[in-house]
């Protein structure tokens, strides 16, 4: 069990939610990040992700998310351009495919052997199994790095962060979606609907989140890595038609009210 932050290092961090012993999640109010103390087994979060968890990607979803691929495409270019591009945390490769159909030269990394396999496939390319440090990429190599709702996953944000920064080039372009922990226009209507309030952590989850980042918790960390943020906003990554509704509602009110309250956090930064 720890106290100490993972992210600052600071020594403050208090409970903030009890979850199954002996997990529990905890905050740190120099950072404003909350995490899982102690992490789970690392081989059995990754056994989460075989074709049970895709299944819905490569079907039933798979237009939905051609579209929102493609939107996210379009906003990469604004800022990057075209070049080389590493998805860390690739899944089953489908926005490297629409990304390499558009002209960029792709490269991705994936925990999970199955989908690894499953874009290697539909890339017709090598895609790296494991951690990124490990597929010890160049130094400044990448034009862009993109890590889709990936941070909130793993143990060591602040390292892979850094490790980013070492491959990208000078003038390289950092992109980061993460869930928004203060999503609170989402968790009032998870409350409405379901009578209870949401966990941030729970071994039953699809997906168990390590990580929960705030506007002000995500905007340090990359920070501490070495980047300066160019612009943070909502992640508009919904497909689900219900859900895209009420974070619709929660980004017209968080501009209102000039506050983050929207689903999800999309961050831009480049190397400082």
């Amino acid at each position: 069990m720890r106290s100490s932050c993972p992210v600052c290092r600071g020594g403050s961090s208090r409970l903030l939610e009890p979850a199954e012993p002996p997990h529990r999640v905890l905050h740190c109010p120099a950072c404003d990040v909350a995490f899982v103390d102690p992490f789970p087994d690392r081989a059995a979060l990754q056994r989460r992700y075989g074709p049970g968890y895709y299944a819905a990607w490569i079907s039933r979803q798979k237009s939905r998310r051609a579209r929102m691929w493609d939107a996210r495409l379009r906003f990469l270019e604004g800022v990057a351009g075209r070049g080389r591009l590493l998805d860390v945390g690739c899944g089953d490769g489908a926005f490297l495919e629409q990304a390499r159909r558009r002209g960029w030269e792709v490269a991705g990394t994936e925990i999970s052997s199955w989908a690894a396999a499953h874009a290697a496939a539909t890339l017709g390319r090598a895609v790296f199994c494991g951690e990124l440090r490990e597929a010890a990429y160049p130094e400044a190599h990448f034009d862009a790095v993109t890590l889709w709702h990936v941070l909130e996953h793993v143990t060591e944000p602040l390292s892979l962060l850094e490790e980013v920064r070492r491959i990208l080039k000078p003038r390289g372009v950092l992109i980061v979606a993460v869930p928004n922990r203060n999503d609170r226009v989402m968790q009032a209507a998870y409350r409405l609907v379901k009578r209870r309030r949401p966990k941030l952590f729970s071994l039953r989850d699809r997906e168990p989140h390590l990580f929960h980042f705030s506007a002000a918790s995500l905007t340090r960390l990359v920070a501490l890595a070495g980047f300066a943020v160019a612009w943070i906003g909502p992640d508009s990554g919904i497909v689900e038609p219900s859900k895209r509704l009420v974070n619709g509602a929660a980004v017209v009110l968080s501009r209102l009210l000039h506050r983050f309250w929207w689903n999800a956090i999309l961050l831009i930064a480049r190397k400082a």
